[in-house]
């Protein structure tokens, strides 16, 4: 004896525009006397309203509908079937199944409901089976001169991005020699003017004291405005050099265990007497009074005096610039906060680029190379350590760093 087949569905009588009138089956529990009158949309998750609104139209448009995955509410059922759907007799069936197989098998089964209206959904099911079979088969031939289409053109991709990447390697060797050469000739023409332009700001300055009482104020203008062409040129120089040996590759650091804050302080002290010119005071604050640390000493005071200058720089004169140091589990935190003129929004990207020079001019019409901060964050990445900002446009600029502690 064949044992019969135990099939779990649900089988649903609703209205034309969808409203749950009885509830002829249900083996997964889902539906009671709360649902009769409410909308089939109800028992599905809120994602899936647009799917069943096309499934109950597609039902009324061609008298049934199959092999829809609808998911049921999450809320009340976090669950998934399959259901194909009838119209008879101006009635909407709904028949879900865990699977679109077993949505057949179970349509067998409804003789216990009516035997006519059974009989009727076998016929549309066994019609639409029908209708699949040369579709099945057509899409099967399909299926296979498409795969060998794909395979085709996989390959002629393939071909294509092989021919790519052998010309990317190409162009990149290229591009690395090209680099490797300018860095050579631009520290080499760094180098050799760097000399030229220290005599340069020597002589100007022994100009200006030995003929004070002898020139007038326009002429002694003329020598301060060599002297500072002078200075910014040379800045420039070093910068140059600095970023030529980044570039290459040939930045060495030397690091070895020292106390932050002792450099820290010797670095206010120089730049006070910059910032002095424009009333301007830098003081520092840290939560401890040594903090050793393993750091190139002569890259780190570079840092420090980068974005200390350019704090007062940057800076309205009479304010304030504060060099705060903090230390916390694992790391030390050097923020510079000033209250001068900030960094618009749309350059914040791009301050730790070459060649930028985001905020423009200083206060006092003080120039920049749009180097300094770019091998600032190089060598604090060589540090192992992370650099950022924050800025508000007429406000100030927050730059800050961190460097992980020596165990």
């Amino acid at each position: 004896m064949i044992k019969k087949e135990n099939l779990q569905g649900l089988v649903i009588q609703c209205n034309e525009i969808g409203i749950i009138e009885k509830i002829i089956r249900d083996d997964f529990h889902i539906c009671n006397d709360k649902c009769l009158g409410k909308p089939l949309i109800n028992l599905f998750h809120k994602n899936m309203v647009t799917h069943v609104l096309d499934f109950l139209m597609q039902i009324k448009n061609e008298n049934f509908a199959f092999d829809s995955w609808l998911a049921l509410s999450e809320e009340k059922y976090n669950a998934s079937l399959y259901f194909s759907g009838f119209f008879l007799e101006k009635k909407v069936w709904i028949i879900g199944a865990g699977s679109s197989s077993a949505i057949f098998r179970f349509v067998h089964q409804l003789q216990q409901i009516n035997n006519e209206q059974a009989n009727q959904i076998r016929m549309l099911a066994k019609h639409k089976v029908q209708q699949q079979i040369p579709v099945m088969k057509s899409d099967a031939r399909n299926q296979k001169k498409s795969e060998q289409q794909q395979l085709d053109e996989m390959s002629r991709l393939n071909n294509e991005l092989v021919n790519l990447q052998r010309e990317m390697a190409k162009k990149n060797a290229e591009l690395a020699r090209v680099n490797e050469l300018k860095n050579y000739l631009l520290g080499m023409a760094a180098h050799d003017l760097r000399n030229p332009l220290g005599n340069i700001m020597a002589f100007a300055g022994f100009l200006e004291e030995e003929t004070k009482s002898i020139l007038n104020n326009e002429h002694r203008e003329f020598l301060n405005i060599i002297s500072a062409s002078a200075e910014f040129m040379l800045k420039l120089i070093e910068d140059l050099l600095d970023l030529s040996k980044i570039e290459s590759g040939k930045l060495t650091l030397n690091p070895e265990v020292n106390d932050l804050i002792e450099l820290a302080d010797r670095s206010v002290l120089f730049n006070n007497a910059i910032a002095a010119k424009k009333s301007i005071t830098i003081s520092l604050e840290s939560d401890h009074k040594t903090i050793r640390v393993k750091f190139d000493k002569q890259k780190m005071e570079q840092v420090f005096n980068n974005l200390l200058s350019n704090a007062v720089k940057f800076s309205f004169p009479k304010s304030e610039i504060l060099l705060q140091i903090t230390r916390s589990e694992g790391k030390v935190k050097v923020e510079v906060i000033d209250q001068g003129i900030g960094i618009p929004a749309n350059n914040l990207e791009t301050i730790f680029q070459p060649f930028n020079s985001a905020s423009g001019s200083g206060t006092a019409g003080e120039k920049s190379t749009g180097l300094g901060l770019s091998i600032v964050k190089k060598i604090i990445e060589g540090h192992h350590g992370r650099i950022g900002v924050k800025s508000v446009e007429g406000k100030g600029s927050h730059f800050y760093f961190e460097l992980p502690l020596e165990n």
